[in-house]
């Protein structure tokens, strides 16, 4: 049986790839750097950098293309879910003044999971404490939005996760799950010093994500 043949890239699959990557690069040999992380041509990426340029996705600047500005607005708009945004900045807002630990709402993106909405906490924690940082496949958010059936000896009643130092030494997590309208899911996590464990904080977390499912299911009646 002849092999069958290979679907050409798209244009925009090669640009998302290119604005994927670019947060990943240096400098120095950047464009040599985007051909091996995207597995595009050089040539090819020269020519989506300057496609990206012009429609300001992309700019030109100290020696080294970088992400527009212009790309914050767009991202904030994302929302999987009318309502689940301005909800889920009042939980975390709350929970971040209960307990001064980092707060963040995750959800699926892809393959992986990314921090739809994120606060950081009162102590320095080796984490990308904003919204859109992309999460490890092995934090507690993570777990608590895997497949329900794979065992862990992470996992909590009620869905919930733990990360005991499992990712980056010195800090812990505790994600709960929080159900959406649609059959969609969400996980609410905290992030703390070790000293200081996320685990014991479980309760508040619980109750946030119970709120907030209220809240979004407020909205969308309202939207309706």
């Amino acid at each position: 049986m002849p092999d069958r043949p290979v679907r050409p890239r798209s244009v925009v699959d090669g640009a998302f790839r290119v604005l994927r990557a670019l947060p990943a690069t240096g400098a120095d040999r950047q464009v040599a750097r985007l051909a091996t992380l995207t597995g595009l041509p050089r040539p090819t990426v020269h020519r989506l950098l300057r496609q990206l340029r012009d429609t300001g996705a992309v700019e030109w600047a100290d020696g080294r293309w970088m992400l527009a500005a212009g790309l914050l607005g767009l991202g904030r708009q994302v929302e999987p879910l009318p309502g689940l945004r301005p909800a889920a900045a009042k939980v975390i807002g709350a929970v971040r003044e209960q307990t001064g630990a980092a707060v963040s709402l995750v959800v699926p993106a892809g393959t992986g999971f990314v921090a739809l909405e994120m606060v950081p906490g009162r102590e320095h924690l080796p984490l990308d404490a904003r919204a859109g940082a992309p999460m490890p496949e092995t934090t507690a958010a993570a777990i608590v939005l895997g497949p329900a059936g794979t065992p862990s000896a992470r996992r909590r009643p009620y869905g919930a996760a733990v990360d005991d130092q499992h990712v980056l030494e010195g800090l812990t997590c505790y994600a709960a799950p929080v159900l959406l309208p649609g059959g969609r899911r969400a996980a609410l996590q905290i992030a703390t010093v070790a000293a200081r464990p996320a685990e014991a904080m479980a309760v508040a977390v619980h109750r946030a994500a119970r709120a907030l499912e209220k809240m979004v299911v407020r909205s969308a009646d309202t939207t309706a």
